[in-house]
């Protein structure tokens, strides 16, 4: 397409609009590190705070992919990835989208070892949880008999006699 000031505006625009989310992906950085600390600290309800703030982030980019295609769609480009779409633009506008596409793969990485952090500690967290669980479990389900055969709660077994699989 020829470099038509519509067409440079459009470009600009669809700069514009990538550096936007990739900003949003940056400010949630420190949520996710919030995260990971509310975790570790067992703060449930602050955590259910910071999982509200998370969500925020979610609705303000889940239109990504129509915004994307629409200014595709405008810059007359195709591709199946943002990399192969800014191979096609001016060769003087390729180099600061290529360049803020870097960014975005770095800050997407770090997002990914944050959540994956996170869900590696509350599967950790949910394990001990259902180990305590069961163990309760296994001392309510011990029922001791006195002497005539009728059930007979009072008596306690101790732990030493227990075994666990």
């Amino acid at each position: 397409m020829l470099e038509t000031n519509e067409y440079k505006e459009t470009l600009d625009s669809f700069y514009n609009y990538l550096f936007g989310v990739i900003k949003l992906h940056r400010d949630t950085i420190p949520k996710l590190k919030d995260e990971l600390m509310l975790i570790q600290s067992n703060s449930v309800d602050e955590l259910n705070d910071n999982l509200n703030h998370q969500q925020i982030f979610l609705y303000q980019i889940k239109n990504f992919d129509q915004d994307v295609a629409a200014y595709m769609e405008k810059l007359n480009v195709s591709g199946a990835n943002l990399s192969e779409v800014v191979k096609q633009f001016p060769e003087n506008e390729q180099a600061r989208f290529e360049k803020l596409l870097a960014e975005f793969k770095e800050t997407a990485k770090e997002i990914k070892f944050y959540k994956d952090k996170c869900q590696t500690l509350l599967q950790t967290k949910l394990h001990m949880v259902n180990k305590n669980i069961a163990q309760f479990k296994a001392k309510q389900d011990k029922m001791t008999y006195g002497e005539d055969g009728k059930n007979d709660s009072t008596v306690k077994i101790p732990s030493a006699f227990e075994k666990s699989i």
